[in-house]
């Protein structure tokens, strides 16, 4: 097929990475079918009062190459700035900034313990291939690297505040992968005066428009027709038909798999999602200790942490708001917790501000969203489904769910888009400079906050 007619499922930033992918190198038919009402997925943003607010906590990472590539090839770059975040772990009423020499040593943990936790933290910075740690757990990894106490302390509340499991059954790769990044100990990016994350999804939109791709938005796939081993058209809600010669899933694995499921692509059927609920409100209160980032791990929260997005980024509200973000990750979507009312949510989350900071919090503003497939859940033995379908041969993924064993940011979902692209392309003998620009991409200068 000369010029081969491609669909991509869902329009989050790996479908649309696979799409501009595609379009860059020269296919001029090729569609995004997105239920949402625009293109970003899980950076999407929300409007107050003329303003734009992030769905939940966003931040840029300095390591985060494929990210810092798109922010510069939208011309986004030149306006990042960077700020040196502080990172809370309560304890028994306290707060303990580990990431300072003085918190770390205030924090109540033997001495020995700490220096074992160093001593783990060391090795899985200098660490980068994590393959080796595939089939071994989180209790294999902090045990032998950093010991038993350290992981009682402070890395089994973890786990389970991220995927509602012991150590025991979490990957020891994914936990590794996330050390090695230390998201919390190197300055993190913003844009002043914006939504960065409005700014990447609204720059990609363009991108992707200018290349001639179509965007269908607010139509969601209730049916995948498939002709022998091939996908040929997704059926839409409205009754609408899209078909294709070539697709790309970059849905979730759940929702394909109830499209599809007599898909036997290895690893894919098993796959499962945490939910996440997401709080942001405003209000124009002082919230004192100053700090970005705040794990509550004593399991009896309602959060499983607190953000005060104002603190990395000061500009995001009106002048003298303070923007706080209340998250809370949830092993199933089904749990009554995730299904409880938004009152009721946020009186939990109002009980937690007060226990912990000792006063009301009075929000003038408040929004809800909830996240019913947000994470995989990265257990022991987890593996990547490869990025061609095994059942269906013009089928090829993209998403989250590919990027094991590294964090799921909005960085290794465009690198996800990309691979996904390239594979398709290479199968048809073409070929995209993608990949390379963006191992070959350097920051020239690192503007500061």
């Amino acid at each position: 097929m000369a010029n081969p007619s491609v669909v991509v499922l869902g329009g989050g930033l790996s479908g649309v990475a696979a799409a501009y992918t595609l379009a860059r190198a020269g296919r001029t038919d090729v569609t995004i079918i997105e239920r949402g009402a625009g293109l970003g997925g899980l950076a999407g943003s929300f409007e107050k009062e003329g303003r734009f607010y992030p769905l939940g906590y966003h931040h840029i990472l300095h390591r985060d190459r494929t990210l810092l590539f798109f922010l510069d090839l939208i011309g986004a770059l030149p306006d990042v700035r960077w700020r040196k975040i502080r990172m809370f772990f309560r304890h028994n009423r306290g707060l303990f900034d580990l990431g300072s020499p003085g918190g770390f040593l205030r924090f109540p943990m033997p001495l020995s313990d700490k220096l074992r936790f160093v001593r783990l933290m060391l090795r899985a910075f200098n660490k980068s291939d994590w393959s080796d740690w595939h089939d071994r757990s989180a209790v294999d990894l902090i045990d032998a690297w950093g010991g038993p106490g350290v992981r009682r302390m402070i890395f089994e509340p973890l786990t389970r505040l991220k995927f509602d499991l012991p150590c025991e059954d979490v990957s020891g790769a994914w936990l590794g992968a996330r050390l090695h990044f230390r998201e919390g100990s190197a300055a993190l990016g913003y844009i002043p005066r914006a939504n960065w994350t409005k700014v990447l999804c609204d720059g990609v939109t363009r991108l992707v428009e200018k290349a001639g791709v179509r965007v269908c938005l607010r139509a969601s796939v209730t049916k995948l027709h498939a002709r022998d081993d091939r996908l040929c058209e997704a059926e839409l809600a409205d009754g609408r038909r899209v078909g294709g010669d070539l697709f790309v899933s970059t849905i979730p694995t759940e929702i394909y798999c109830g499209l599809r499921p007599d898909d036997a692509t290895p690893d894919l059927a098993g796959i499962r999602y945490t939910a996440l609920i997401s709080v942001v409100c405003a209000t124009r209160q002082r919230v004192e200790p100053d700090f970005y980032w705040m794990n509550l791990p004593s399991l009896d929260r309602a959060a499983c942490g607190v953000f005060l997005l104002s603190s990395l980024n000061p500009t995001i509200g009106a002048p003298g708001d303070a923007c706080v973000n209340f998250v809370t990750h949830v092993q199933r979507r089904d749990r009554p917790f995730f299904l409880q009312g938004d009152d009721e949510l946020m009186a939990g989350y109002l009980t937690d501000f007060r226990e912990i900071f000792g006063f009301e919090l009075t929000p003038f503003w408040t929004n809800v969203a909830r996240v019913p497939m947000y994470s995989p859940i990265f257990f022991r033995g987890y593996r990547n489904p490869p990025v061609r379908s095994a059942t269906f041969r013009n089928l090829y993924f993209a998403g989250n769910y590919r990027t094991f064993p590294s964090i799921a940011s909005t960085g290794t979902a465009l690198a996800s888009g990309l691979e996904a692209g390239e594979a398709m392309l290479a199968d048809a003998g073409g070929r995209t400079d993608l990949p390379a620009c963006v191992s070959r991409f350097r920051v020239r200068r690192w503007p500061k906050g």
